[in-house]
């Protein structure tokens, strides 16, 4: 790439707010106004720290479509400022815009469900069908692209209706999903009942085992392994400072139990280095 490129897509510009629409390959559909108050403090005391992303080149004259910012904008609004500080990416295609935004979302105030959904399903579509590609791309990891992917393509409107709401989580849908062999009614019914019950996470996990044993096997027998008494081996790992502030960092952001992921971690560990098949 030449260097007045490089230059052009690093210089910033003080843009007319006004002359600024939302692009719809924006990401974040859903909840913009989510702690919003908070930015709008911070931008009025502090300035703008970054500066949002356009599509095309300043050349191109308005309106500019909006592909990263969309918070930081609607803060702009609502202070009344006329203008607000951009760079501008190129003229970027569909898949390319999705996945600067999802890739910028993902790291800052948590999107939403249906949004983050709608983001990987539509590139995973536009990506050949390539989960890899989709988590390359956006710096996702594989295991919750395809949750996403998974989730989207069995579970039924009610259950996306929860995680929508944020009654349930990806991961408890997945369990129920797995559980139930993909079998959605079923899983409904099994979300119901670890909400019911308030399984652990050791309980849902056995569910998932029994039902991926036993496809035939009946809701009551699922809950019923579930809550068995059964005594499994412990490992006592310890952590210095950082990994264990990489660890709850991670659980958050997965939503998943600080030994869920160290539980995957080693999985993945082992099976890379071909002790697990």
């Amino acid at each position: 790439m030449a260097k007045d490129s490089l230059a052009e897509k690093s210089k910033v510009y003080l843009v007319p707010v006004a002359d600024i629409r939302l692009s719809d390959e924006n990401v974040r559909q859903h909840q913009q106004d989510k702690e919003l108050d908070d930015l709008v403090q911070s931008i009025e005391k502090h300035g703008l720290l970054q500066p949002v992303l356009l599509k095309g080149s300043p050349t191109d004259g308005p309106p500019f479509e909006l592909i990263v910012g969309q918070r930081r904008y609607l803060a702009h609004r609502r202070l009344g400022r006329k203008d607000i500080p951009a760079v501008f990416g190129g003229p970027l295609n569909d898949i390319q815009a999705k996945i600067r935004s999802l890739a910028e979302n993902m790291h800052r105030v948590q999107l939403t469900y249906e949004d983050a959904a709608d983001a990987v399903t539509f590139l995973y579509t536009k990506l050949g069908r390539n989960d890899r590609k989709v988590a390359a791309e956006t710096g996702m990891s594989l295991k919750k692209v395809r949750q996403y992917i998974y989730i989207e393509k069995i579970a039924s409107e009610e259950t996306k209706k929860k995680l929508h709401s944020g009654k349930v989580t990806p991961a408890d849908a997945q369990r129920a999903l797995r559980a139930a062999g993909g079998d959605s009614a079923k899983a409904d019914h099994l979300l119901q009942l670890m909400e019911k019950h308030k399984l652990t996470t050791y309980e849902k996990k056995r569910m998932v085992e029994h039902g991926s044993a036993h496809p035939q096997a009946s809701i009551e027998d699922l809950l019923t392994e579930a809550k068995r008494v059964k005594v499994e081996p412990s490992i006592v790992v310890n952590l210095s400072g950082p990994e264990r502030q990489a660890l709850e960092q991670a659980a958050g952001k997965l939503r998943a139990s600080e030994e869920e992921v160290a539980v995957q971690a080693i999985s993945d560990w082992l099976r890379d280095k071909g002790f697990l098949s």
